[in-house]
This record gives C-alpha cells, structure tokens and sequence, in this order.
C-alpha cells in the first residue's frame, strides 16, 4: 500500500508538471467513454432480461384467425378478438392466463369533485397479470375472478398523486365519470422493458396508472389505444351496443399471455392450439392457414417487429466514436510517456526493475481511471439527455444501477489500460543507452 501511494504520488506530480497534455488526453478519453455509456445504458435497459426467475415460462400466444381468404398470410396478427380469447381461456394447460390491452382516461377523487380530471393511463386486464408478471402489491390484492367490477388496482405513484398517501383501499375513485373502488395498491414496480406490451414501440414507457377488469372495459366500451382494428362488423357507433358487438365479432385489441412451467406444458399447449384451429376451420370460421405462434416474452418485440433500430444504430456509431478516441488518447499518451523518457531512464539506471516501471505505469493507469470514470459519467448523463429529447420513449431507461456502475468503471480501467499499454511498453523495454541519449 505504501508503494502505491508514492506511486501515486509521483503521477500527480507528473501530471502537475505537465497539465494541459494530460487534460487533452483525459477529455478525449471520458468524451468517448461518456458517448459510450449513454448509448449502452439505453441498449442494457431495452435488451435485458425483466424476469430471469420465469421469463423461459412466459409466452403471448397468437392465432391467424382474422377473417378473410390470404394464401400467403402466416404471421398472424398481433391482437386478437375476445372470441378467440374466450376459446383459449379455460384450458388448464398454463398456470396462469391473462388477456390484455391498454388505453387511457381521465380520473379524480370522489372528495375532490371540483378539481381537473388528471390524464392517467389504463390497462384492460384480468386477475392473472399480476402472477403471470410478478407484479408486488403493497396494499389490498387482485379481484377474485375475471368478471366485471367497478374495482380497480392503481400504482403506487397513482395513490401518492390522487390522495397523499398509500393505503387507500376502499377509496373511490372517478375514472371518465364512472366511479370505481380501489382494492389494491401496488408497490414499486417497473418492468424495463416492459415486455408485456409492446405494441407501438412503447416497451420503454412505465408501467400504468391504473387496472381495471376487462369485462368491465367491454361493458363501458373503453377499447385499445394502441391497436383497434374491426374485421367484417357492421357497426353503428352506437356506445349502447359495443359491448355485444365486440364480444361477437372481430375486433381484434387483446394480447393474450400464458405461463407455461415444462417444456411438455409448452408441447400440449401447442396441441390445444392446433386442436383449436381444426375444430374452427371444420366450422367454417377459420378461413386463414394455420399459424399459430407461442412467442417467449424475450423475442416478443423481434416477434412484433418492435424492436428500436435507431438505439442500435447509435449504439454502433458510439462503438465506432469510442474506438477513435482511444486511438487518439493513445497516440497523445504516448508523446507524453516520450517527453517524461528521461525520468524513466533515470530511473530503470539507478536500479529500477521493469517491474518497478510498470507499477508506476499501473499507477497512472488507476488515476486516469478515476478522474476518466467521474468525466465519463457526467459526458453519458448530457448523452442520455440529448437521447431522451431525441426519442422521448426513452426516457424510462435513463437511469443506472450499482452492477451498471460497477461494470462501467471495470471498463474505464480496461481502456485506460489499453491506452498507455504501447507507451508503457516502449518506456520500459527500450534500450537503455538509447534512452539516456535521447
């Protein structure tokens, strides 16, 4: 410890002697690190596992069931319509199951009648989503079953923002002038991405404000504000009759998500499905080929052509900026290893070893590492700025974590390693005469 410290020591020195060449280097170096990590930090978030423990058992499940004659049709479309969500509910093959969409509202307290209804946004979903996601409650639970009620679960920011505090269950609420009771609260939760629900590109938004019963939805007619599309229905715009409407036609808005816990599960749910298919095609309802698609949480935005090309483009022209930075950081580092080749000299004449020289050498590495890894840092926030004002559907990822940190500064170490490696070998295995001549 002693040593490293003189070590050290004599680094700061030799920075001190020479502080503008060393700045130079420093901001080439962080600039590229920082344009690096903000872009990595985005990739990390949008390519992570959400749920290691159980993302192999968790799948959304798809049927190319839409109506009308396609011989080449066999992507099946991305939602589906209650129909079919109704002849795949039921099976007892998964462990959990749970029909889905999203959309949005305005919503108020029932004490506060008086004041603006704030925009929240909803999900549509049934009592299975918070086993099939692993979502905590804080407070209250789910519904019992997955008929309709006028009860809803809300997030914990949702009980912050309406009430000022977080144990409301019982409370009302005013959700597009329908009042509903709140049976749940639920804890911190964010799933990055969040994988259940991909359509739009919207993977990197926050979790939602409020959930609500699907049945419940289809009897209000509240219906996706992503995906909505009706498929030969003859429909007045009458609010009265959308409930019979989409429940008996193709208005296809639901995403549908299974837990299925063995790889055997997966095989006889795949034959349920086929089963399905074959029954509906010899009733004449099943006009398209068979497709159906088992898609695993982690391929669901490659499966929904989903993912962000523009991430990966920046994330590869990062790569590139951070490949020349290095080189320009080493060409400088070496002039200034060049301009301090005497002290070495000196040194390694009155008795250093090799060994000696690379441990000063090592030394500086460290330095530069600690003052490269704070200047990275604040480069990469200003980087995620500027991304999240560039695509605002990132801003949900703009954050780190230790295990991130401690990745980053293990990075920093290594590419300040690299770029002293060619001086500190030139400074500590060059001829010793030629040196001292020089």
């Amino acid at each position: 410890m002693e040593a490293l410290l003189h070590n050290l020591k004599l680094s700061w020195f030799s920075i001190k002697r020479a502080p503008l060449p060393y700045a130079l280097t420093l901001l080439i170096l962080s600039l590229g690190l920082g344009t690096f990590f903000s872009n990595a930090t985005l990739y990390y978030w949008m390519n992570r596992d959400p749920l290691p423990e159980k993302s192999a058992s968790l799948f959304m499940v798809r049927l190319n069931s839409t109506p009308g004659d396609c011989t080449d049709c066999f992507d099946p479309p991305r939602v589906m319509s209650y129909m079919d969500m109704q002849k795949m509910s039921g099976s007892g093959i998964p462990s959990a199951e749970a029909a889905m969409f999203s959309s949005e509202a305005y919503a108020k307290t029932v004490e506060n009648q008086q004041a603006t209804p704030s925009h929240v946004n909803l999900r549509a979903t049934q009592r299975d989503f918070f086993k099939l996601f692993n979502v905590p409650f804080l407070h209250g639970e789910t519904w019992p079953d997955n008929n309709a009620r006028m009860e809803v679960v809300i997030s914990k920011n949702t009980a912050l923002k309406f009430f000022s505090r977080t144990d409301v269950v019982g409370q009302e609420m005013l959700i597009d002038d329908q009042l509903y009771k709140v049976i749940g609260v639920l804890s911190d939760w964010a799933m990055l991405p969040r994988l259940y629900d991909v359509n739009g590109r919207r993977s990197a938004e926050p979790a939602e404000d409020i959930y609500i019963p699907l049945e419940t939805a289809y009897d209000l007619a509240i219906q996706s504000n992503t995906q909505n599309s009706f498929f030969d229905v003859d429909w007045d715009g009458d609010v009265k009759t959308y409930p019979q409407m989409a429940r008996t036609n193709f208005v296809n808005q639901l995403q549908f998500w299974v837990q299925l816990d063995s790889p055997e599960k997966v095989t006889q749910y795949q034959q349920f499905l086929k089963n399905l298919v074959a029954d509906e095609k010899a009733a004449g309802r099943h006009t398209r080929p068979e497709s159906n698609k088992l898609d695993n949480i982690l391929d669901v935005q490659k499966a929904m052509r989903a993912t962000n090309e523009q991430l990966d483009a920046f994330a590869l022209v990062a790569s590139l900026f951070l490949l020349v930075c290095v080189v320009n950081a080493s060409h400088l580092s070496l002039n200034r290893y060049m301009a301090n080749q005497y002290e070495f000299s000196l040194r390694r004449a009155l008795g250093a070893s090799r060994l000696q020289l690379q441990s000063q050498i090592l030394a500086d590495v460290l330095l530069s590492s600690v003052l490269a890894f704070a200047a990275a840092l604040l480069f990469a926030q200003l980087g995620l700025w500027t991304i999240n004002s560039l695509l605002p559907s990132t801003r949900a990822l703009a954050g780190w974590d230790w295990q991130m940190l401690g990745v980053m500064a293990l990075f920093v170490l290594l590419i300040s390693y690299l770029v002293t490696l060619y001086p500190a070998l030139k400074t500590s295995f060059s001829p010793l005469n030629q040196q001292l001549k020089q």
